[in-house]
């Protein structure tokens, strides 16, 4: 290397630095070294903590998602838990089970009102009113005939007004959960119309009634039967279904208000009211108890929103 002494002032400092034979290469200075690692060093942290921040992100989102779903499925459970409490508080079925079905309409499945060890007898006919909604039947049908001769021939043999007019069925619902009992189909000349838009379900006086059907009750009121006999009637809107209502009468101890919820076979609503010492009960020959019964029909709503109330 040359000393700097014997550098020439004129010439260019590439020339003046030039290695001569044998010299050893120059070093670079120290801190611009220094300089690039610690610039390299800072980049790899920074790529790092960036890393770090997508991962924690995911991380994160992840585990937003996952608590979001529990969240749903505890607000789902908890839904379905306010509205058992609602529809257990005291006056429901002692039983885990709903009562058996016996009809539909569209998607709606109505559940016997009644348990079906209390069942006399079901009758399907025409409805009073022209919003009444056609049912279709689950259960077969039977000779209403046959119903008569039978309970005939049991009144004939015993003054017991609450035996029961059949043996009991070894068991009270399919595996699809249908009623294994039958209807009869009973005609009135008064209303026109097949005998499916409503159905008398006969049971003993005071006979606990049940929703037969999962929805809000709109109305508990209590009416005059053909203007001249106390009787209660109840409305209830099923789920998903606001335009229609379903009407039970020949009912009290009504234990149900407007805005309460029920559960289809399963919520107490009232119980079995005894109309047959005031008035003659269609249902009366086909059972051995004088034709008491819960009566059930399905009402259109009119455009207004407003329920028909009946006078059945």
């Amino acid at each position: 290397m040359k000393h700097r002494d014997q550098l020439r002032p004129y010439e260019s400092l590439a020339s003046q630095l030039e290695r001569g034979p044998g010299e050893p290469l120059p070093r670079r200075r120290p801190h611009a070294a220094r300089a690039r690692r610690d610039a390299r060093a800072r980049a790899a942290r920074a790529r790092g903590r960036l890393a770090l921040g997508v991962v924690a992100v995911l991380l994160m989102g992840g585990v937003t998602v996952a608590l979001l779903n529990a969240h749903a499925k505890d607000a789902e459970r908890v839904s379905v838990a306010e509205v058992l409490a609602e529809a257990t508080d005291g006056v429901s079925r002692p039983q885990a089970d709903p009562t058996p079905c016996f009809a539909a309409f569209e998607d709606i499945t109505f559940r016997l009102p009644l348990d079906p060890p209390a069942l006399t007898t079901l009758a399907f006919h025409q409805a009073s009113g022209t919003k009444a909604q056609h049912l279709t039947s689950l259960i077969p049908d039977t000779s209403a005939d046959a119903v008569k001769q039978a309970v005939d021939a049991s009144r004939a043999a015993t003054t017991s007004v609450i035996a029961a007019e059949t043996p009991a069925p070894a068991s009270y619902s399919t595996e699809d959960g249908v009623w294994t009992g039958s209807a009869i189909r009973l005609w009135r000349s008064n209303r026109t119309g097949v005998p499916d838009t409503a159905a008398d379900i006969g049971a003993n006086p005071g006979t606990a009634v049940y929703a037969p059907v999962t929805g809000t009750v709109l109305q508990a009121r209590s009416y005059d039967l053909y203007d001249k006999y106390p009787d209660w009637e109840i409305h209830i809107r099923p789920d998903g279904h606001p335009e229609l209502d379903v009407v039970l009468i020949h009912v009290e101890d009504v234990c149900v208000k407007a805005g309460d919820r029920v559960a289809a076979g399963v919520t107490r609503v009232a119980a079995v009211r005894d109309l047959s010492k005031v008035i003659d009960l269609q249902l009366a020959p086909y059972t051995l108890n004088g034709g008491t019964h819960v009566h059930v029909q399905l009402n259109a709503v009119t455009a207004d929103g407003r329920i028909e109330e009946l006078s059945e």
